[in-house]
């Protein structure tokens, strides 16, 4: 296994949040799951440079999740992001 660091193999996961972030969001949760490049373009558009994304409007959790991208375990992808809707900063502390 080769990274774009060199032949050093990176293992590659979603950050999984602490479990006070580790819940379903009380209230509606809008998921789209959308093709790697479509995923960084919508996060982009949201000013988020990832493969995933969320952001809370109207009470509302909007989760972006890729499908086809490093990380195979798209559940990851949703746990991580649904952690933002519920309070998680972005700056993930622990």
């Amino acid at each position: 296994m080769s990274s774009i660091w060199g032949s050093v193999a990176m293992p590659l996961y979603v950050l999984e949040p602490p479990q006070r972030y580790n819940h379903p969001y009380p209230g509606p949760v809008i998921e789209r799951v959308l093709p790697l490049q479509e995923a960084r373009r919508a996060c982009a558009h949201m000013g988020v440079h990832a493969d995933a994304c969320s952001w809370l409007a109207h009470n509302t959790c909007y989760l972006v999740i890729p499908r086809g991208g490093p990380v195979k375990d798209l559940r990851a992808y949703v746990r991580h992001e649904r952690a933002h809707c519920n309070g998680w900063p972005e700056n993930h502390p622990q």
